[in-house]
């Protein structure tokens, strides 16, 4: 698993977007010469759903820089954990850009493992809403994003959860946690050098399994026998 250190030697112009939270971020990358990694040369953050937020992020930030995506060496996106409709459309957008530019390197990375190495998140466990009573949650030191349910958040000791994820569920009243601000690139910035990036050749939203299905054998009905 590259740092972002890493992917900027081997790629120096990287675009990374991440739309987990209720606005979409882009942030490009252009690798210094002399090898100081330096944050983001270009950032834009659009507030709203990502299906309009992201084009105009992704677009901002390349008309400032002055670049295509025909013109970048790689793109890394957030695929969660977050909000699942803006995860597998920035997934979506990616897989449509390297069609303008074949053959070009794909990454991922997860929201809550960036967001715990942030000072305030120091001996916390970050959370995040999964749905249906359960929570996302990396325990401190893990960085392993693990499914728990709600009941056992009372338990789990500090909580922090990001400020500007979507919930459907009620924050626990007998544990509440701390919210923090969700900046992805300047929490990308701070951790130059941890492993946070895996190859994404096909681009799609995190699981924590691969959904199941109930297969069936169709045949014709008849009326029962007289």
């Amino acid at each position: 698993m590259p740092s972002l250190r890493q992917l900027l030697d081997a790629h120096p112009v990287l675009l990374i977007v991440d739309t987990c939270a209720t606005r979409a971020d882009a942030a490009l990358w252009l690798a210094p010469a002399t090898g100081q990694l330096l944050p983001a040369k270009f950032h834009a953050a659009v507030e709203g759903e990502a299906a309009h937020a992201l084009p105009q992020a992704v677009a901002k930030v390349c008309a400032d820089a002055g670049l295509t995506i025909a013109r970048l060496d790689a793109i890394a996106f957030c695929s969660g954990p977050g909000s699942v409709l803006g995860i597998r459309l920035a997934a979506a957008s990616v897989r449509s850009w390297r069609v303008v530019r074949p053959g070009l390197p794909l990454y991922s990375y997860l929201s809550l493992p960036l967001l715990a190495t942030c000072p305030e998140a120091a001996d916390a466990t970050v959370i995040a809403d999964a749905r249906r009573e359960t929570w996302h949650a990396v325990r401190p030191g893990a960085g392993v994003v693990e499914r728990i349910p709600g009941s056992a958040l009372a338990t789990a000791g500090p909580l922090v959860t990001p400020a500007s994820f979507r919930r459907w569920s009620g924050l626990p009243m007998d544990n509440p946690p701390r919210e923090l601000a969700y900046h992805p690139a300047d929490l990308l910035a701070a951790a130059p050098d941890a492993d946070f990036f895996t190859p994404a050749p096909e681009p799609d939203a995190f699981m924590h399994e691969q959904p199941s299905y109930v297969t069936w054998t169709p045949r014709v009905h008849q009326a029962p026998a007289a």
